[in-house]
């Protein structure tokens, strides 16, 4: 928790993160499919960039999520189409589920500037959605674990409720290992307590 949000973080402060361990960052996400499948029916729907990791799409598809696609790549300029985007966030549906990319977004390396993620936290925020934040290549991005957190801490900070999917794969070389964890941010430590219980009942049957 405090590698990803800070040590100095207010939910790692105040109780309000339920953390899993998890096979890596893949494991976290297909877990985390499986809670939203079972536990947040309004979630049905999940957004991914255009293009991402082509697994995102494989792990949601068989939870039986719909996978739909917002722009984030112009090959005109080889650049984030931050217009784009931010038009694609205004179509979906309230309550969907937007997995974005914490830093070193693959497969183009192309990542908001810290001018632009505050307007995509914002964006996210007035259309109701649920973030789900991968990040496999923290440090990776800027070569500094704390500045690759930006995106992340902006969403803390915003007060949403998010999910955040961790990986030790590449910052520590620990492929082999699958060593992971998937984080709810929630709103009081409650809930959080309530969030933990329920994901230990997908993990357990799961592996």
């Amino acid at each position: 928790q405090e590698l990803c949000f800070g040590a100095a973080s207010g939910a790692v402060k105040d109780g309000r993160i339920a953390s899993v361990q998890a096979l890596s960052g893949t494991g976290a996400l297909r877990v985390c499919a499986e809670f939203m499948k079972k536990h947040l029916p309004q979630a049905q729907d999940i957004y991914v960039s255009d293009p991402t990791w082509g697994n995102h799409t494989a792990i949601f598809g068989k939870c039986n999520m719909k996978v739909e696609t917002y722009p984030y790549y112009k090959p005109s300029t080889r650049g984030f189409d931050f217009e784009g985007m931010m038009a694609g966030i205004k179509q979906m549906e309230p309550g969907s589920v937007i997995l974005l990319h914490a830093c070193a977004h693959n497969p183009t390396g192309v990542d908001p500037t810290h001018q632009q993620w505050p307007q995509i936290v914002e964006a996210i925020k007035a259309a109701k959605l649920i973030p789900l934040l991968d990040n496999a290549y923290q440090g990776y991005a800027t070569g500094d674990l704390d500045k690759d957190n930006f995106a992340t801490k902006l969403f803390e900070q915003s007060g949403m409720e998010f999910v955040l999917t961790q990986s030790f794969a590449k910052n520590f070389g620990l492929y082999g290992e699958r060593i992971g964890v998937l984080h709810f941010v929630c709103t009081d430590k409650e809930r959080a307590d309530a969030v933990l219980s329920q994901v230990k009942l997908v993990v357990r049957p799961m592996y």
